[in-house]
């Protein structure tokens, strides 16, 4: 029975007081270290942990090297998790993963289960989360700029790659559209939706679009910084599309910091960003990586509803319990087809992102 009452109090997180829970963490967050330290072969100490506002356990393990470990403490959480350790691991065999990429990602070190839940361990990276960084005053500019510079070496690789394997973002975009479509009709906007994914496939057929590879949640708080705004590190790779279209990376991590800045959802932030006159500093950074990765200014609104589309769809995959939120609905689908002019998605206002040099 002692069993049965700590997997339902990791699942549903009903009926713990702060300390059985934080005694719960620390039983946890020892055997982890206990089998780390058996399938490394070598002592690993626990250094601390700490319970994540996404439903996971951060633990921080020393031994050769600093390790972080992560387990699930809701039954959601752990396919993203699983997601997460593949995909790093995928990408750390890519052919096309530069050094100067491969320097910036956490290393895949193992999976495991320990008293009967799934963990998986990483190598750490150095550096302050740039949200962190925002909230003790920093400004995101010189932030943005070394973030840029990552997603276009990256999506510069990854797209040579997936042209010599004619790798096509037409099936994940579809299915993704399908996913999405169910959210649309909870907040009540199913024809909306309807109407403007059609609109958005029709402007993309029209010109020829690269697949690249994309993070899939690159914002702030995912990218780690040095003393100087360099970019040290980017973290959580659970939502990383093979097959994705350019630029959504870009698109999501200034549309977020703009949500950050108003304290508003990714939906309302979303509106404002393609109904702006101008954002200039934003606009700038776009124009530029719109230039790196040649792609038409023309085409920055179909990719910014894109981007909005993949945002939704990790919703949908991973199940979180926001998704059925009437508030956030309203926010965050709603907002955003209530604000959008289908017939119109191919962009009036291009002279925003044109190409700068």
């Amino acid at each position: 029975m002692a069993v049965i009452r700590k997997v339902l109090a990791r699942i549903s997180g009903l009926g713990q007081s702060p300390a059985s829970r934080e005694s719960l963490h620390q039983e946890l967050a020892g055997s982890v270290v206990k089998d780390l330290s058996g399938r490394l072969g070598r002592a690993c100490d626990l250094i601390d942990f700490r319970a994540t506002r996404t439903g996971s356990l951060t633990i921080r393990i020393g031994a050769d090297r600093p390790y972080i470990a992560k387990l699930p403490l809701r039954a959601s959480t752990e396919p993203r998790l699983r997601q997460n350790a593949q995909s790093l691991h995928a990408l750390s065999q890519k052919k096309w993963a530069t050094p100067f990429l491969l320097a910036r990602l956490p290393a895949p070190v193992c999976v495991g289960m320990a008293s009967g839940y799934f963990y998986s361990v990483e190598t750490t990276v150095p550096g302050q989360d740039g949200a962190s960084i925002l909230r003790s005053g920093g400004s995101p500019d010189e932030l943005i700029l070394s973030a840029e510079r990552f997603l276009s070496k990256l999506q510069k690789a990854s797209a040579d790659a997936a042209r010599a394997e004619r790798s096509s973002w037409e099936a994940p975009l579809e299915a993704a559209g399908k996913r999405v479509e169910t959210l649309a009709r909870r907040a009540g906007g199913a024809r909306s939706y309807t109407r403007l994914f059609c609109a958005v496939t029709n402007q993309l057929s029209r010109q020829p679009v690269r697949s690249v590879y994309s993070h899939g949640n690159f914002w702030l708080g995912n990218a780690l910084f040095d003393g100087a705004s360099n970019l040290t590190g980017v973290i959580d790779w659970d939502c990383a599309d093979e097959c994705s279209l350019p630029a959504l990376d870009m698109i999501y991590l200034l549309v977020r910091t703009h949500s950050t800045a108003r304290s508003a959802s990714f939906g309302e932030a979303l509106a404002d960003w393609i109904d702006a006159e101008s954002l200039p500093f934003l606009d700038h950074c776009m124009a530029r990586h719109c230039l790196e990765l040649s792609i038409p200014a023309d085409l920055v609104r179909t990719l910014s509803y894109c981007s909005w589309i993949q945002h939704l769809d990790a919703h949908c995959r991973f199940g979180t319990a926001t998704r059925t939120n009437p508030e956030w609905l309203q926010r965050n689908v709603r907002h955003v087809l209530d604000r959008c002019q289908p017939d119109t998605v191919e962009n009036r206002e291009a002279y925003r992102w044109h190409t700068v040099g």
